[in-house]
């Protein structure tokens, strides 16, 4: 029996996920625009203050996507992470978790415009220190 569970699992959407994708189909795209602009915005954020880092930039232009992945001037992405949580403030993701050692995953949604704009600027101070700094 639990073998037909298994089976099924994987093939047939529950009767909630079917009903919020026939939801989502009915009201159409417009709510989402505004989301869609928000998240434009953060990202152009994120772009230009990043762009502006001696020794960092982002790979690719991160179309599709709600998050960076930053080149940083030190290789060890791990101890970067740490230390900007705790001297900064601000999470970020190692990019070896990503398969990408010496680089950073900087998530941009979810944040207002504000939360956002106040989040790089403090990711940007630790980026820009980094090039100084011995580990």
């Amino acid at each position: 029996s639990l073998l037909k569970v298994q089976d099924t699992i994987p093939i047939c959407p529950c009767i909630v996920s079917q009903r919020a994708a026939i939801a989502a189909l009915k009201a159409g795209s417009a709510w989402v625009q505004p989301l869609v602009a928000d998240l434009k915005q953060n990202r152009q954020v994120v772009l230009d203050a990043i762009a502006q880092v001696p020794g960092c930039h982002v790979l690719g232009q991160c179309q599709g996507a709600i998050y960076a992945m930053v080149k940083l001037p030190v290789e060890d992405d791990m101890r970067v992470v740490e230390w900007l949580a705790h001297t900064h403030h601000v999470a970020v993701i190692p990019g070896s978790a990503c398969g990408m050692p010496g680089h950073v995953r900087v998530a941009y949604a979810n944040l207002g415009l504000e939360e956002c704009q106040e989040a790089i600027k403090r990711l940007c101070q630790g980026l820009a220190e980094l090039k100084d700094k011995e580990w």
